[in-house]
């Protein structure tokens, strides 16, 4: 009977500890929704089986403060050391991070951090858009960046935004890699720390990656087919001015027969990264050691004019007879200004990095001096 009443008063204080922890759970998730309006990371975001370290993880954000996100297309994460930059890529229009994992598992051999984001790029072009409506350019690139300054132009809320994706996307891979370093890109009071952030993208995404990178000190940017923010003499007013970020740490990259080359070099041009002496011009070869151009212009032969837009970043990108892209010693060099190891040149550190499973890309980390620039 002893042992009947024992076994009784522990069943109760199991079930009072379970029934504890519950509660406890539910109070801790309604404050966190107090503090910020967000759920919890693993309550809406679904991902795959895999973890984002040493390979890509896919997930969807789902709803930020009970708005549901459109598009919502997959994201695409992965790190290797925890103390690599981020590489923040934005695709282009109508475009998803799902198209430009050669690139990623590029950055990705080089010791970044790597987000490819998902974000509103639907509906028109920006240059469709915009035209040559020099203040139109950005409006919309903000908006769409941070959700203020709403316009007829772009009405993304500030839950769709850039920095609301990024923040939750942060804070989903700091719960489901803990050890991964990714909680240092997002301050305690969810301010961005952008002096350890690479912002890159393709086509209208490069132009918002230059745009971040105008109201934003980055650690770099990186433009490619991209901005595509100029109509002859008219371009985007935005690059008039000086921005947060030198064009020491900026660099694009477009092939000679872009549909869009025109408006692409006008704003290559704006915003003082063609020098005095124009693009640099090659085939696949990187700028020889020592030599930093800001805007390369590449002679591949990828293809018509719109497949060149495409083709010198995304996955159907051509490939060399080993079966790597025929721009990894370009995107190596792009990749290097910004990676672990201060004055190491794209042809230098080939081996002794992870590669990534099925591209082959394998590069070795580079580092640059951190500083504080949190919004």
């Amino acid at each position: 009977m002893k042992h009947r009443v024992l076994l009784a008063v522990a069943f109760v204080l199991l079930l009072a500890i379970g029934t504890g922890t519950v509660v406890a759970a539910n109070v801790l998730a309604a404050q966190r929704l107090a503090d910020d309006g967000r759920t919890a990371a693993q309550e809406r975001t679904r991902g795959d089986e895999h973890g984002p370290d040493g390979e890509f993880h896919r997930f969807r954000l789902g709803s930020i403060a009970g708005e549901r996100l459109e598009p919502n297309r997959d994201d695409f994460a992965a790190r290797t050391d925890r103390d690599g930059p981020l590489l923040l890529f934005l695709p282009a229009t109508r475009a998803k991070p799902a198209q430009y994992q050669r690139f990623l598992a590029t950055a990705l051999g080089d010791g970044y951090h790597v987000l490819g984001l998902d974000y509103w790029n639907l509906g028109k072009t920006l240059s469709g858009t915009c035209e040559a409506d020099a203040r139109c350019y950005g409006q919309v690139q903000r908006n769409r960046f941070d959700g203020s300054r709403p316009s007829r132009f772009s009405q993304v809320t500030p839950a769709g935004s850039i920095v609301s994706r990024f923040r939750n996307a942060i804070e989903y891979l700091d719960d489901h890699d803990p050890d991964g370093g990714w909680g240092r890109f997002v301050d305690a009071r969810e301010g961005i720390d952008w002096s350890d952030i690479v912002v890159a993208g393709h086509s209208q995404g490069g132009g918002e990656a230059a745009y971040i990178a105008h109201v934003r000190s980055v650690r770099g940017s990186l433009m490619f087919s991209s901005p595509v923010e100029s109509l002859g003499a008219v371009h985007a007013a935005w690059m008039d001015r000086p921005g947060r970020t030198p064009v020491a740490r900026m660099y694009a990259i477009d092939d000679v027969r872009d549909e869009f080359g025109p408006r692409i070099r006008g704003s290559w041009t704006a915003l003082g990264l063609t020098g005095s002496s124009g693009p640099f011009r090659t085939d696949t070869a990187p700028p020889l050691a020592g030599a930093d151009p800001h805007a390369i212009l590449t002679d591949l032969g990828l293809g018509d004019p719109g497949q060149s837009h495409s083709r010198i970043i995304k996955d159907d990108t051509p490939l060399a007879s080993d079966g790597t892209p025929v721009m990894l010693p370009l995107w190596q060099w792009l990749l290097h200004r910004f990676a672990n190891t201060p004055g190491e040149t794209a042809g230098s550190a080939a081996s002794g990095s992870p590669a990534v499973p099925g591209f082959g890309a394998s590069t070795a980390p580079v580092e640059a001096s951190r500083s504080s620039d949190r919004s």
